[in-house]
């Protein structure tokens, strides 16, 4: 079985010096040698190996993956048709594709926003069950009057850098599905997806009294990590999107994410907590979602390419 390993360098360079260091300690890993090399672009590097181990690959590698964490990220999966050609891309919303943390936004105007946060680091720990953290950070902004509120907080939120390209260009070069699943707000999941231009999204909504405050619950099935796995395969049924779960991808940033990435065809930990990023499939530590392009194969110049039309 032919795998493919992708180098990509949080510096502006990869070095060929870093690239043949790389290539020679996976070698040594699995007493092969590397069949091919491709250089993506300056930052980026693909190497080709023929692997008939029937271990995870990528727990075989972890102690090298871990050595470089601080300056390159190294990813090696199946060099299939599914590695390029992807369906349908799903996203986690806090922390990945936008900076922040929306409950910690709406928890600054009921000045619990410290302890919302330390709740929602256990729960991207995996120290805390989602829901149970859900129900806690919700709990905590009870009474306040927040429909007046979601403008303000809309206005606070940045998109981050890479994603509207990386949609672009998947679009545009695969017509690939876009979705979001929040353990976030369905009020602020939907201002993304429409500003992101996504086919689905699906996040909590909260509950509101007849004042317009918080009453501290939730209505409907929280989206937990289960919940994020379960839609994936019901938007690939034949009666929403009909594709192979094994050309989806699951892009996020915490241990509610697991799952959902064990679940699609391939998972990327983005800016993850440690715990989540030796778990993941993968990981993504650089400061440009657009890199995600260089683990489905692409080129500076087709990046360039498409994104230029």
């Amino acid at each position: 079985m032919e795998y493919v390993a992708t180098y990509i360098s949080h510096s502006q360079e990869l070095s060929d010096q870093q690239i043949s260091k790389i290539t020679n300690k996976i070698e040594s890993q699995f007493a092969i040698k590397s069949t091919r090399s491709k250089r993506l672009g300056k930052r980026a590097n693909d190497t080709y190996f023929i692997i008939n181990d029937s271990k995870n690959v990528k727990n075989v590698i972890s102690e090298i993956i871990d050595y470089y964490s601080k300056e390159i990220d190294i990813s090696i999966q199946k060099n299939d048709e599914n590695r390029k050609f992807k369906k349908m891309m799903v996203f986690d919303m806090d922390s990945t594709l936008i900076y922040q943390e929306v409950i910690e936004l709406i928890a600054s105007y009921a000045d619990v926003e410290d302890k919302v946060r330390e709740i929602t680091n256990r729960a991207m720990n995996n120290e805390i069950d989602f829901k149970e953290s859900l129900k806690q950070r919700v709990q905590l902004l009870k009474g306040l009057k927040i429909d007046t509120l979601y403008d303000d907080i809309k206005e606070k939120i940045v998109v981050t850098k890479g994603v509207p390209e990386l949609v672009k260009f998947m679009q545009l070069e695969q017509g690939t599905k876009f979705s979001v699943l929040s353990g976030g707000f369905i009020q602020f999941a939907d201002y993304i997806g429409d500003k992101l231009k996504f086919d689905y999204r699906r996040a909590n909504l909260l509950e509101v009294d007849d004042e317009g405050r918080l009453t501290g619950n939730t209505i409907g099935e929280i989206v937990d990590g289960e919940c994020k796995a379960n839609t994936i395969q019901q938007l690939c049924s034949k009666d929403k999107f009909d594709i192979d779960i094994k050309s989806t991808v699951m892009v996020g940033d915490g241990g509610n994410d697991l799952r959902a990435m064990a679940t699609a065809g391939f998972g990327i930990a983005w800016n993850a907590k440690p715990i989540v990023q030796q778990q993941a499939p993968s990981r993504l530590n650089t400061d440009s979602m657009l890199d995600i392009l260089y683990m489905f194969g692409y080129t500076d110049d087709e990046i360039e390419s498409r994104l230029s039309n």
